[in-house]
């Protein structure tokens, strides 16, 4: 009996280069995939502790938009696999 899939592993790496009101954000796909292949990953940008909209990507990097120049942010990227 196979073993039902569990959630992905965290993706690793995460960096992000600034851009006019975007950050184009990259990341290395996790270790384990938890049993089922990674559909898809979200990019959640924050200011300090308060979440902004968030973006979604199918491949290791993703342009997040509707960042204000001028502002830090610090970025969180998961993987979703079917679990």
């Amino acid at each position: 009996m196979t073993p039902a899939p569990t959630t992905p592993g965290a993706p690793s790496a995460v960096t992000a280069s600034s851009g006019d009101g975007q950050a184009t954000v990259s990341w290395t796909a996790p270790v384990s995939d938890g049993g089922s292949a990674i559909t898809g990953y979200t990019v959640t940008p924050y200011i300090g502790s308060a979440a902004q909209p968030t973006t979604s990507a199918t491949g290791t990097s993703a342009t997040v938009s509707g960042l204000s120049n001028g502002t830090a942010y610090t970025f969180t990227v998961t993987a979703t696999n079917v679990a």
